[in-house]
């Protein structure tokens, strides 16, 4: 019986973190505005992976040689 407490205020903590929870309401979004077709989010989940992996590795490449980012770079 206390187990059973210690994991259901455990799983009532995760559930309010907002790291959590935007991402699966993102993902649920996603499926309904594509009918739930699973090939279609599976291949719009890689290109947001895709393109955010690439912003990340364009910053760090960026910070490490000096220099600013084009949403930094003031023209």
């Amino acid at each position: 019986m206390q187990r059973e407490r210690v994991m259901k205020s455990f799983i009532e903590r995760q559930l309010y973190q907002p790291a959590l929870v935007l991402p699966m309401v993102d993902l649920m979004q996603m499926m309904v505005s594509l009918d739930f077709n699973m090939g279609q989010v599976g291949l719009m989940m890689a290109t947001r992976g895709a393109r955010a992996a690439f912003q990340r590795s364009r910053e760090l490449w960026n910070a490490g040689h000096g220099e600013c980012a084009a949403s930094d770079c003031v023209h």
